[in-house]
């Protein structure tokens, strides 16, 4: 009997332990599965609203730091900033030094591009110092905040663009210049600075915002023909600003135009989708800061207690 009564103990304590165990283990398993949820599987249907459209945000500062930063003030990310925008400003006005072409340079979607990403840097930058001395400046729905706002993801969406139709499409028609330092510079490296930026800042994507870079690139559109009625040749005398863009040849510089709208489509669910990458590495990289503690307390939890 004393045998028996023993062996009900420990049984009873064998259970009681693996029960703990199998409670805690469930617990962590269910916050990480519920941290995974959201933020790898928002649907995408929730981004079809007309909310989605708007410019304000609750939070002022998400468009002031980096995502990755500890705590509201990071001088680090304020040179970080101020880097990026000499880096453009060093291109741009090397670029227009070089083929500036009595005003010529700014006939190109390229240049706007190049121009933009000057803008946006510098912008960011200014934003970044302010917040770093003042966090109470900017208040909810500022305008400067949704002017950086549409301006950088504007900037980011038609960079992806420009490298990809110069490097696709045109390219081949002017192998003389395509591996030159400033053609690199504004057809490969900003693509390269704008991502690499979409990874680093704080604020959210709206697949919606689509609408501003597809209004950037249709007034490019519009003005490329406008420019064609009135006479304009590009910097060799030709009656168009880009080969695939000769209006005299209608049905090669449509076809260019749809293409050229459906891949501003296509790069903006792109730059969404780097967002929603950035939030689930960002959550991954909180869920395990919280794991550790969590696994640390488990021994605690599960000891048997007779």
């Amino acid at each position: 009997m004393w045998l028996l009564s023993q062996w009900n103990t420990c049984s009873f304590i064998s259970l009681h332990f693996t029960t703990n165990v199998i409670t805690s283990s469930s617990r962590v398993h269910r916050i990480m599965v519920d941290a995974n949820t959201e933020s790898c599987c928002q649907p995408l249907k929730e981004e079809f609203q007309r909310s989605k459209f708007s410019l304000h945000h609750e939070d002022p500062g998400v468009f002031c730091r980096s995502q990755w930063q500890n705590g509201e003030r990071n001088l680090i990310w304020v040179l970080y900033r101020w880097a990026l925008a000499a880096f453009f400003a060093a291109g741009v006005i090397g670029s227009m030094m070089q083929d500036f072409n009595g005003g010529r340079w700014f006939i190109f979607l390229t240049d706007w591009g190049f121009t933009l990403c000057l803008f946006t840097c510098t912008y960011g930058a200014v934003i970044a110092t302010i917040y770093y001395f003042n966090q109470s400046y900017f208040a909810s729905g500022h305008c400067a905040l949704k002017i950086y706002w549409i301006s950088h993801y504007t900037t980011s969406v038609l960079s992806m663009l420009i490298t990809t139709v110069f490097w696709a499409a045109l390219s081949s028609t002017m192998p003389e210049v395509a591996g030159e330092l400033y053609n690199l510079w504004c057809h490969a490296f900003n693509s390269i600075c704008m991502v690499f930026d979409c990874f680093m800042v704080a604020y959210p994507n709206r697949l919606m915002h689509f609408v501003y870079p597809f209004s950037v690139v249709l007034i490019f559109l519009v003005h490329s023909l406008i420019y064609y009625w009135a006479g304009g040749t590009d910097i060799d005398g030709n009656r168009f600003i880009y080969f695939a863009l000769d209006w005299a040849r209608p049905g090669l510089a449509i076809g260019f135009v749809c293409a050229s709208l459906a891949l501003i489509c296509c790069f903006s669910l792109v730059a969404f989708g780097i967002y929603r990458l950035r939030m689930s590495m960002y959550n991954c990289c909180g869920k395990r800061k919280e794991e550790a503690p969590a696994l640390k307390a488990t021994p605690n939890e599960s000891s048997p207690t007779v």
